[in-house]
């Protein structure tokens, strides 16, 4: 996924965000005469509630403490208990404090307890320093301090007190209650100075109520919560930190929100907030309008003129960050993308911004996350990790092979685009942004919008194919395949690899369904054309693909190409994530070999569920067997209570891709 630091005060689990390098840390030595601080030995002595068997941990404590001074200025006071309980636990005892350009860690204690009751603790020359950039990042200042304390066998406490002073660019907290595994008791409090008021928001059910202890503080607290990861996640389920409760708070007062105001727990706010944080970045230079007019150029239509700047962005600017302080959510000035030729989301849609206003096009900034149900409507937030750009249309536009438009409040209309998703075409948007809440920024009228979800012949594959069945069970045929939309991608990417490598990818795809073959005159066309349809052919050749029964032979018209769901028995508590809208049409047809003919073919099937159908027909013609099928999905998500109908649909796909025609010898 593509990174987008929020520099907002954040309580989620450090422990979900280090999980590469927590183990890295070198196990500090032991010291006998150690001693850990009593409110550790207290959390040691808490019996550990009923938690399901294979948890790996359980936090016993997790107490989060934020004071806001009058300037603004944030200290974080965190105190975490954790008891090993598998082998596989031990990560967990890896415990670490964030901090970045704006932050300074103000002191860092870890401890442990043996499962003999030994103590320890980790002198600071132990400590170890990490980088937490998550992978696209040239450079970034996010930092994490900590270790890994000694015994960290089943039946051990780990434990970690700090204090990190921040200086932070907003006014908001952001609270995730839990880890991935059990926390006993987790308690969360906010210290306001005198005249400061404070306004929250709950992403999902509320886990608690706030308890007002006087004098500015609040706090809340959760006893026994469930794992935030389940390791037997049900099929089809969607991101679990996604499905997460939360709670953005937002504190009021002078000072607030520093240099760039304060934001007033609502979308509006937020993205007048984030306006003022970009102003006059997404202005063009001289050198920023050559281009953009030399791309245009030629180009009278608007469709034409917006497709070619924003192809110049998506293709010719290098997905890079670099990420310091602000600069996790603040854009780069366009003329420093457009000179160095790289930047990461937020940068690349303000240059396309940038480029479009220099042509009299208007573009501004969408803020998302690459999770969908990640961001919602009802709870206004910074939460987010993608930056896209929304291009308004003219009012009296009819739009032409532009499928992502959205209207805001105001009837202004607004084409979604993508510039970083490199192999999603122009006018259309990548499936794990379909259907997400995201935040259009637009001065007065920033408001929460519901991205798009594309019909299913926007997102479509075709593919036909001619077979010639031997009397010895062998095929032998060619294939194509025609793909459109965002489900084209994955092939697009896939000619981006070296010839073993793609043909690794093929070889894969087709053992699912051929026991024995040879597959040559592989081509791929269009591939780096997103405006035309990718094209993908390739000769296969498979023995044993009839199964012989005495005089009778065993052909499945379907040959090749898996659409069928994987499910389970298990009742459903979790909505259900179809992935993306697409439409899949078959179209084979398999010549018999001499002194045969079908004795019997599969049934047809005609299955619309109205989220999803499924249509297939065998018929025989010119003594062969022709098979047509057609998958479409409609809907994204669906609520648990249509898990009896998704399973009618896995059902109804496995038994028709499984089926068999038979053949009889000729007298």
């Amino acid at each position: 996924m593509l990174p987008f630091s929020l520099p907002q005060v954040s309580s989620r689990p450090l422990s979900l965000l280090l999980a590469s390098v927590l183990c890295a840390a070198a196990c500090a030595p032991v010291h006998a005469k150690d001693q850990v601080p009593d409110w550790v030995r207290t959390a040691a002595a808490t019996k550990t509630p009923e938690i399901p068997a294979d948890s790996d941990a359980v936090f016993l404590l997790e107490d989060t403490t934020y004071t806001v001074a009058t300037d603004g200025t944030i200290t974080q006071h965190v105190r975490k208990v954790v008891r090993i309980l598998r082998p596989q636990g031990r990560r967990y005892g890896s415990m670490f404090a964030g901090f970045n350009s704006t932050s300074k860690i103000k002191s860092l204690h870890l401890w442990s307890i043996g499962p003999d009751g030994k103590e320890y603790a980790v002198k600071d020359n132990e400590l170890t320093e990490v980088g937490r950039g998550e992978g696209f990042e040239l450079y970034s200042d996010s930092r994490a301090r900590g270790g890994k304390p000694p015994a960290l066998d089943p039946g051990a406490v780990a434990a970690i007190e700090y204090e990190v002073v921040e200086h932070p660019y907003s006014n908001h907290i952001l609270w995730f209650p839990g880890e991935n595994v059990p926390v006993a008791q987790e308690h969360f409090q906010v210290d306001l100075p005198p005249g400061f008021t404070m306004k929250t928001h709950w992403k999902g059910k509320a886990l608690a109520q706030s308890q007002d202890l006087e004098h500015g503080r609040t706090a809340w607290d959760v006893l026994n919560q469930a794992g935030l990861h389940v390791k037997d996640a049900p099929p089809l389920a969607p991101n679990q930190l996604a499905s997460a409760a939360r709670m953005d708070l937002y504190f009021q007062g002078p000072g607030a929100g520093g240099q760039y105001g304060a934001m007033t727990a609502d979308w509006q706010s937020i993205g007048e907030w984030f306006e003022r944080l970009a102003k006059d970045r997404n202005k063009p230079d001289a050198a920023i309008t050559a281009k953009a007019q030399e791309l245009v150029a030629g180009k009278a239509g608007f469709r034409e003129r917006v497709d070619a700047i924003a192809s110049f962005v998506q293709s010719g600017i290098r997905y890079v960050a670099i990420e310091i302080a602000i600069g996790g959510m603040q854009p780069h000035n366009a003329s420093d993308v457009f000179r160095a030729r790289y930047g990461d989301c937020k940068d690349k849609a303000t240059l396309l911004s940038a480029m479009l206003n220099a042509v009299g096009i208007r573009s501004t900034w969408v803020l998302v996350d690459t999770e969908r149900g990640m961001i919602s409507s009802d709870a206004p937030s910074l939460m987010g990790n993608h930056m896209i750009a929304a291009i308004e249309l003219p009012a009296d536009y009819k739009p032409e092979g532009m499928y992502s438009i959205v209207t805001e409040n105001s009837g202004k209309r607004f084409l979604i685009f993508d510039p970083t998703w490199e192999k999603t075409p122009f006018g259309h948007l990548e499936r794990e942004l379909q259907g997400s809440d995201a935040l259009l920024v637009d001065g007065a009228n920033s408001q929460a919008i519901r991205l798009p979800i594309l019909k299913p012949e926007q997102n479509r594959v075709e593919r036909r194919a001619s077979f010639q069945l031997a009397a010895d069970g062998s095929l032998d045929g060619k294939v194509t395949e025609n793909q459109l939309g965002d489900i084209a991608r994955d092939r697009r990417y896939s000619s981006m690899e070296d010839e073993k490598q793609q043909q690794d990818s093929l070889d894969h795809a087709l053992a699912g369904d051929l026991l024995s073959f040879h597959v040559g005159d592989v081509k791929l066309e269009h591939a780096a054309e997103l405006e035309h349809d990718l094209l993908f052919s390739y000769s296969v050749k498979a023995d044993r693909f009839a199964q012989p029964m005495g005089e009778l032979l065993g052909v499945r018209p379907r040959v090749l190409g898996r659409e069928a769901l994987r499910v389970d028995a298990k009742k459903r508590e979790v909505p259900i994530d179809l992935e993306m809208t697409r439409e899949v049409h078959d179209d084979f047809t398999i010549g018999l070999p001499a002194g045969y003919d079908v004795d019997e073919l599969p049934p047809a099937v005609d299955l619309d569920l109205g989220f999803a159908s499924y249509r297939s027909a065998s018929k025989v013609e010119n003594h062969s067997i022709h098979y047509t099928r057609t998958y479409t999905v409609r809907e994204l998500t669906l609520p648990a209570d249509r898990y009896p109908d998704v399973q009618k649909l896995a059902r109804t796909i496995a038994g028709d891709e499984q089926s068999s025609a038979v053949l009889k010898r000729t007298k």
